[in-house]
């Protein structure tokens, strides 16, 4: 990754990358919008099930404006400082309000769930075994 690049868009990439490598995908869970685009990101609000809604001024690696989690077509944050943070409370919300993971995202927030927080650890989808053995290869060797 590039030096340069903000370390909240480095956890945003990787966000990205974790939700492609389960097979999923980054749209289910981030809807990135422009800043021209705000009454249409709000339209979207509510046919959205379970989203991150992103405002950004410019392309993809510029900083959001404006990260808001939407729930059941309901905004219930804004203002987030990023997207990795909006990921963090959305897993709160889903685990404190025993919510159902999202159809399109259940391997991300079971991975979230199992391998990053440990929680119910011992029983895994095929995904998620796949890559906590090679988390645990990767950081056997570092």
């Amino acid at each position: 990754m590039d030096q340069s690049l903000d370390i909240d868009l480095k956890r945003e990439s990787l966000l990205k990358c974790l939700i492609m490598y389960l097979g999923e995908e980054t749209s289910c869970l981030i809807k990135e919008y422009q800043a021209d685009q705000r009454e249409e990101a709000e339209r979207e609000f509510e046919k959205t099930t379970m989203a991150f809604f992103v405002i950004r001024e410019g392309d993809a690696l510029s900083r959001a404006l404006d990260i808001s989690i939407v729930i059941d077509g309901v905004e219930v944050l804004n203002e987030l400082p990023s997207v990795a943070c909006a990921c963090a409370i959305m897993f709160g919300f889903i685990y404190a309000l025993n919510l159902k993971y999202s159809e399109g995202l259940k391997y991300t927030f079971e991975a979230f769930q199992k391998i990053i927080m440990d929680i119910e650890s011992k029983q895994m989808s095929r995904r998620a075994q796949d890559l906590s053995s090679k988390l645990s290869k990767l950081f056997f060797f570092l």
